[in-house]
């Protein structure tokens, strides 16, 4: 009956409205008198509730001495909420439209969110904005929740990285996860996470109910894809096939990783990399060969070493301090 009244107060109604209308479905057509028997109410509030459903065109009228009042079908009410919201929502689209929203966004910040709700929508938002590469980190049933969205984002050239958590379970849905998407880990736990193209990221605390942080912090968002890409390496294997060039990342270890597989397999690579001199401080599109890549876990050393036709230069991450360039963007293509 809950859930009932809800509906009904969504279409503007009372929950007498809907103990009016439940009664008429569970007892059949019944007379006002009858009705205000049953549910001991008042007949003028049975009548106007009555009023009020043969205007939302919930309840049927017999005419006749009493008048005899019969409820709609279930599948009926339903339509009926249907349409309504899709109404609702088709003028509150119109007036939202016709607002002239500032153009004036932080580049930076860190926003609370209390409404889990909220925050899996958030989530959902990066997945559809994306246009180079995803990391993305949950529970099976977050996974499952977004794996329509994840897969569109794939299908749009997207690099889409996937850690499951699943505790000491197995993951019941393996198989589907696996069949679509070729980047995928195994880990116990952890919070859920999204970032996209190193830009935002929306972290929701696994133990902390209705909290967690939509994040627009480059600082803070290095740091996340630092412990994503741990987690990664140290992850059980579920999917992880070679990419297809070219392709573009924003999340420079990984594209050390893939970068590092390809060259192993005996592929020549190119890189074409947007970032800033690290001395200067200025923006640079850097090209060359990739001649090497250093990934030293135990210094931290992560770059790649271009041959850029006149001189060998080390590109870094966005955070570089060591290197000559801090990488934005990266751009892995095969030669010849």
């Amino acid at each position: 009956m809950e859930y009932v009244v809800e509906l009904f107060k969504k279409l503007g109604l009372s929950s007498s409205d809907a103990k009016v209308y439940m009664t008429l479905l569970l007892k059949g057509p019944s007379s006002q008198t009858r009705i205000a028997e049953l549910l001991m109410m008042h007949r003028p509030q049975v009548y106007a509730s009555l009023k009020r459903l043969a205007m939302k065109g919930l309840v049927e009228i017999l005419g006749g001495r009493p008048s005899i009042y019969k409820a709609v079908k279930p599948e009926i009410l339903l339509k009926i909420f249907d349409k309504e919201m899709k109404n609702l929502i088709k003028n509150a689209r119109r007036e939202l439209d016709a607002i002239k929203i500032s153009p004036k966004e932080l580049d930076y910040g860190v926003w609370m969110l209390r409404s889990y709700k909220g925050m899996l929508l958030k989530a959902e938002t990066l997945i559809e904005k994306a246009q180079i590469d995803l990391a993305v980190c949950g529970s099976e049933e977050f996974i499952l929740r977004t794996l329509k969205k994840l897969n569109e984002a794939k299908k749009r050239g997207v690099l889409v990285y996937i850690i499951v958590y699943s505790g000491r379970n197995k993951i019941k849905n393996i198989s589907t996860i696996k069949k679509l998407f070729n980047k995928v880990k195994w880990a116990i736990s952890g919070d859920i996470m999204v970032v996209a193209d190193s830009k935002e990221a929306v972290l929701i605390q696994r133990r902390i109910k209705d909290y967690g942080l939509y994040i627009r912090e480059p600082v803070l968002i290095d740091y996340l894809l630092h412990d994503f890409f741990n987690r990664w390496v140290r992850g059980k294997t579920i999917s992880d096939e070679p990419i297809q060039l070219p392709k573009r990342f924003t999340i420079h270890r990984l594209a050390l990783l893939e970068a590092r597989r390809l060259l192993k397999s005996g592929k020549k690579l190119r890189a074409r990399i947007k970032g800033r001199h690290v001395e200067q401080d200025e923006f640079r599109v850097i090209k060359g060969e990739v001649s090497n890549v250093v990934l030293n876990f135990s210094t931290g050393l992560m770059h790649f070493i271009l041959n850029t036709g006149d001189k060998i230069v080390k590109v870094g991450g966005p955070d570089a301090i060591a290197e000559d360039y801090a990488a934005y963007e990266i751009k892995l293509e095969e030669v010849g």
